[in-house]
């Protein structure tokens, strides 16, 4: 990958480039590291850095082009082709698998030329294909990911059950690590406080990193647990964890009280315990499991692939639901330092990204099965805290590119996202959807 300064003196010397514009432009939530300019006559952006940015980078595009298609500062551009310039020497990678499929998936009047800029000023051509082999899952390294999807049990081990049953509020749920055989995430409000598996277990509230200061999380919890983290593992460990976490939860809420912040975890929290009505354009969705399944939240964190990639680990997913037998995979986005433009955005990249992986993984459907899910049928969300009313350009433009994808933006109550204690308010109005 070419860094950004590296990227602009290479346009810089290209031919056929123009209006090279490097700057944060905050009009169009566009960060400086996605390059814009005129490619051979086309609105282009060039970018290099990380993976994420380099993925996002065509959904910047894709706005800009939706927002003013025939005029670039001035500029005369083509309207039906825009080109995005992916600054790397390596071929096959994550971000450019992601891209293909973000490309071949733009239902749009105009069409995205994907091209690869090397270091040394060569301008490669990219397949306009989507990836069409996403269910090969030793190509893309998930063969692993079936058994231990499986072999996450119908309820948590006795261990688990033990902790819940003694701290009895409703925000304290248990998730299944999706990633690890039997382990689980028991969280507050989606606040990981710990993680238990069979036998053994701790309990912790974020971590102490050096030269770091410490969040307000975690220095709640020192509070309680001097120490930073317990051991669980017999009755004894089990009854110090209870009274640590309950102890932590009287805190946290004084702390966090009459907050109006935003917090992306918390509404996780709500959705997958039935709190927040989803509504999509064809119906309500339902969960993953019905809430008679005591207090754990399925359908958390699925594991994905966006290409090929040497990392172990995936892309997670926030929230899978369901409306009868087909699922939903749903981005949650919340107001945040980062604003409502370029985040809501790159929201719909992954939706689009996750939906993908879930349609094409064959070699998952067993554990689809098991929820009476098919897999192939699996459609696409955002969903974001309602727009305030001098946020309603955004909106607009959000729901533009979501059309262009074929993704649902749905709005839910405000308060729902609200790191601040929640408890169900009567009449709350149901959340609703658009669809182009």
């Amino acid at each position: 990958m070419l860094t950004r300064e590296a990227l602009i003196s290479l346009l810089h010397r290209m031919p056929g480039v123009s209006a090279i514009d490097a700057s944060s432009d905050r009009r169009h939530s566009v960060v400086n590291t996605v390059v814009r300019c005129v490619h051979e006559g086309q609105r282009a952006v060039a970018v290099g850095t990380d993976t994420k940015t380099q993925i996002g980078a065509l959904l910047d595009l894709v706005d800009l082009h939706l927002h003013d298609a025939d005029v670039l500062d001035g500029t005369p551009v083509a309207s039906e082709e825009v080109t995005l310039l992916l600054a790397q020497d390596e071929w096959d990678t994550e971000a450019e698998g992601a891209l293909r499929t973000l490309a071949a998936h733009l239902h749009a009047p105009f069409r995205v030329d994907l091209r690869r800029l090397t270091s040394q000023g060569g301008v490669l051509p990219i397949s306009a294909a989507g990836l069409d082999d996403m269910g090969d899952h030793q190509k893309y390294r998930y063969t692993d990911w079936l058994d231990l999807l499986m072999s996450v049990e119908d309820s948590p081990p006795p261990l688990v059950q033990r902790l819940l049953g003694a701290l009895p509020r409703e925000q304290f749920r248990a998730y299944p690590v999706l990633g690890t055989k039997n382990w689980w995430s028991l969280r507050l409000e989606g606040l990981e406080v710990a993680q238990v598996g069979p036998y053994k277990g701790w309990a912790q509230v974020g971590a102490d990193h050096e030269g770091a200061r410490r969040g307000p999380e975690r220095s709640a919890w020192t509070e309680v647990v001097p120490t930073g983290r317990l051991t669980i593992d017999d009755d004894r460990s089990v009854a110090a964890a209870v009274r640590a976490i309950n102890c932590f939860a009287e805190a946290w809420v004084q702390v966090v009280s009459g907050s109006l912040k935003h917090n992306e975890h918390a509404l996780e929290s709500r959705v997958l315990r039935g709190l927040v009505p989803i509504t999509t354009s064809t119906g309500r969705l339902d969960l993953l499991r019905t809430p008679a399944d005591g207090r754990v939240n399925w359908g958390s964190q699925f594991p994905t692939r966006w290409g090929r990639t040497a990392a172990s680990g995936g892309r997670y997913l926030d929230v899978l639901m369901r409306e009868n037998s087909t699922p939903w995979a749903l981005e949650l986005k919340v107001e945040g330092s980062q604003g409502v433009g370029n985040y809501y955005r790159h929201a719909v990249d992954q939706a689009v990204l996750y939906r993908h992986f879930i349609r094409s993984a064959t070699h998952l459907a067993p554990w689809f099965e098991r929820f009476g899910l098919d897999h192939t049928a699996c459609r696409a969300a955002v969903v974001v805290p309602e727009f305030r009313s001098a946020a309603d350009g955004w909106r607009r433009r959000l729901q533009r590119v979501c059309e262009a994808f074929d993704v649902e933006l749905i709005e839910v109550p405000e308060h729902f996202a609200r790191t601040a204690a929640h408890e169900p308010v009567e009449g709350s109005p149901v959340a609703s959807g658009t669809h182009s």
